[in-house]
């Protein structure tokens, strides 16, 4: 049975392969008919892993890639001339000498072009992940060859697993919408570092329609983004207005008759509604830039609920009705709420 997401996992295999991406796991894209998917996954979790303890080898001076390719157990081995290389319990111990170096600055090259590989194979990994539950229709549109490259450089210097799947959730962003993510974008994420991609990863779950409630300042502080670690991401590029102490958004209504906006945080919405069309809603908030909000749509994060329920209230009690929804995003610019819970002021 097809899953939701299947065409979607067709159209990054069809955009990474033929640039010679990922090509650790296309050989398992296949067999994925004649498997079940889970076992298929196992499989290539074990290729990668496998992969990673050769490569570290390799580095170390364990084993020794032959030119063929095959994989030796480094043996006593004694050379004579300027190249001599003495194996002392187990370790290379190597002599001055032009051609050794040489053959340290290949393998160096090889072993780095590994890494690389292995880094980004779990990248496109992590993407197939995210994408696979997804019933976005495929765009037409194809991945820009200059992005793609840039991407697989990028995301192959990397080896924490949580930023591994910050660089796999940017490619299936990008599959789903090219164009979404700019080379700047790119060249921010190259910089980021573990603890800054933690905090960002946490200020996702309290931005609501691309803002930060600026009302709800003392919850904020409470989970752990009090007003230093805003400035941080203000410092970063991700947000703006915290020494302003933010901006005000209006919101006037999207429909016809009577007053309706919505507004989403990632599978959470909330519902406000009016019966005069000429209502406008009021939100005091720190914004996201371009570059936050491209990086704070790359995956998907569990929404603050109390925190929405906060925020829902404040607008209830302006005489707005107000319901929080789950929601499903079934376009770049579309969607649908469901299961309706009312807010009272």
């Amino acid at each position: 049975m097809e899953l939701p997401g299947e065409k979607l996992v067709i159209k990054l295999w069809e955009t990474i392969t033929e640039k010679g991406i990922g090509s650790l796991l296309a050989p398992w894209q296949a067999i994925r008919e004649g498997r079940a998917r889970t076992e298929v996954r196992r499989q290539e979790l074990l290729i990668l892993a496998q992969a990673e303890k050769d490569a570290a080898d390799v580095r170390a001076g364990r084993k020794q890639l032959r030119n063929d390719g095959v994989l030796m157990l480094t043996y006593n081995v004694e050379e004579s001339g300027d190249g001599a290389a003495r194996l002392i319990d187990g370790r290379v111990e190597p002599a001055i000498g032009l051609p050794l170096a040489l053959k340290a600055a290949v393998r160096h090259a090889a072993v780095n072009e590994a890494r690389i590989e292995l880094n980004s194979a779990k990248a496109v990994f992590y993407a197939e992940e995210q994408l696979i539950n997804d019933p976005q229709t495929p765009p037409e549109q194809g991945v820009d060859e200059d992005w793609l490259f840039t991407w697989r450089d990028y995301a192959g210097q990397v080896s924490a697993d949580d930023l591994q799947r910050l660089w796999g959730s940017v490619l299936a962003g990008e599959v789903k919408s090219p164009g979404k993510y700019s080379l700047r974008t790119l060249e921010f994420l190259k910089m980021l570092s573990k603890s800054e991609a933690e905090l960002i990863s946490k200020l996702a779950s309290y931005v609501i329609d691309g803002r930060v409630a600026r009302d709800q300042q003392q919850y904020l502080d409470g989970v752990g983004l009090n007003f230093s670690k805003l400035l941080k991401m203000q410092d970063l590029g991700v947000i703006s207005g915290i020494e302003s102490l933010g901006l005000t958004t209006s919101y006037k209504t999207v429909v016809e008759g009577k007053f309706v906006k919505l507004l989403a945080s990632d599978g959470k919405a909330l519902l406000v509604e009016h019966e005069d069309p000429n209502r406008v809603l009021k939100l005091k908030a720190y914004i996201l830039t371009d570059v936050g909000a491209q990086i704070l749509g790359l995956g998907s994060f569990e929404p603050d609920q109390e925190y929405l329920r906060l925020i829902g209230k404040g607008i209830a009690s302006e005489g707005f009705s107000v319901h929080l929804c789950d929601w499903c995003q079934t376009s770049e610019s579309q969607g649908e709420y469901s299961n309706g819970e009312l807010i009272a002021a």
